[in-house]
């Protein structure tokens, strides 16, 4: 008899497979039903639903029976039928759906707050998103947070994380302590240049102002160079202050365009890092503002403080086929902390709102911080 070839070998053992699937696919619809009969003793106890000794004696005993270069897979297989096995007692027992969806509202009356002064990169975030709207700036991240729920904007625009540097953590807790929605969102690329006063040049320069994250995106230009660098609330500030002292020894970091609004000369352009750094801007409203363009569904939770929580959060997002583009985790106590995660989705599919049903089941906290649509920069 003629030996197999290596894809008759290739066929037998995907046929073994199959049929070790089967089996599979019968034991665990076999094990779900189970589950069923389990929520309903539950529900008739008034008990928890959660058990988590229970869960890490199941965990024990499988990795008991498994062999010792396959206990870390056995575990995480394991851990899923056990997340599967909840998700379907919170459906029977109609909690995976209890989440409050908030519903959309339509725009305030009011200008678009931004946090700078004209030249920031936040204006130009402004005018992509909202073109030919009223414009009113702000001091600090937190006045943007103040004069949108205080009624004087009805939109606020802020910079949330850099492609370079990352997240900008003090914006996402504001989003939490002033319980804005985000409405919006913009990626800008970032292309800082060196400016200073009419006539001057690089050699001049002795001290240089710009927001630190400015001056982290722009390491490379300036190592080296022997100048004071002053940290500033915003990058279209220091070109503010380096046109009103009128002296080539001062320069800034920021956009071409605070240059032009502050009659200052470019003495270096483009002097990112990277080329292909970027901003990400969000725009903050007071209550949810979405429709059926929206793309992103951003939401915040907490955890249980147990191995393979935050597992058990994310996994409802993967058995809905949703796309995380970010996740972020910001310390909410000496001990816990809270998640940021953004969803390639829209709130208004029921997919999606069942996922995030089941995600809030997982979790000690959750909430939903808006579902906005992204604007393109090369439409400013």
């Amino acid at each position: 008899m003629a030996a197999k070839n290596p894809k008759e070998k290739l066929d037998d053992l995907r046929g073994r497979i199959d049929e070790v699937d089967a089996n599979l696919t019968r034991l665990f619809q076999e094990r779900q039903r189970i589950s069923n009969d389990i929520s309903k003793v539950k529900e008739e106890g008034n008990l928890a639903i959660t058990d988590t000794g229970r869960e890490e004696k199941v965990i024990a005993s499988a990795l008991a029976l498994a062999d010792e270069d396959k206990k870390g897979e056995t575990a995480a297989l394991v851990r899923t039928l056990i997340s599967l096995s909840k998700l379907r007692q919170y459906e029977n027992l109609g909690l995976s759906n209890a989440f409050d969806f908030p519903e959309s509202s339509p725009r305030a009356p009011g200008p678009v707050a931004f946090q700078g002064v004209p030249g920031a990169w936040s204006e130009r975030a402004a005018r992509i998103m909202f073109p030919g709207d009223e414009y009113v700036t702000r001091e600090y991240f937190e006045d943007v947070f103040e004069a949108v729920k205080s009624g004087e904007a009805s939109l606020g625009v802020l910079p949330i994380e850099n492609s370079q540097t990352g997240a900008i953590g003090e914006v996402y807790d504001l989003l939490r302590r002033y319980s804005c929605c985000i409405a919006g969102q913009v990626w800008i690329a970032v292309a800082h240049c060196l400016m200073g006063a009419r006539g001057a040049s690089v050699g001049d320069v002795r001290e240089v102002f710009s927001h630190p994250e400015g001056f982290a995106q722009c390491k490379r230009f300036l190592k080296g160079r022997s100048w004071e660098l002053t940290g500033v609330r915003n990058t279209a500030v220091a070109a503010e202050m380096v046109s009103g002292r009128a002296s080539a020894k001062f320069a800034a970091i920021g956009s071409r365009r605070a240059a032009e609004v502050n009659g200052l000369d470019v003495l270096a352009e483009n002097i990112t890092d990277n080329p292909k750094n970027r901003t990400r801007f969000i725009a903050i409203a007071p209550k949810p503002i979405y429709d059926k363009t929206s793309d992103t569904v951003t939401v915040t939770f907490s955890t249980r403080h147990q191995s393979g929580a935050l597992c058990s959060v994310l996994q409802a997002f993967q058995l809905a086929g949703l796309n995380l583009t970010r996740i972020e985790s910001r310390p909410a106590s000496s001990d816990s902390y809270r998640f940021f995660a953004d969803l390639e989705a829209n709130i208004m599919d029921q997919r999606v709102r069942d996922a995030i049903g089941q995600a809030s089941a997982q979790s000690e906290y959750f909430e939903v911080l808006g579902c906005c649509a992204t604007y393109r920069e090369e439409t400013a």
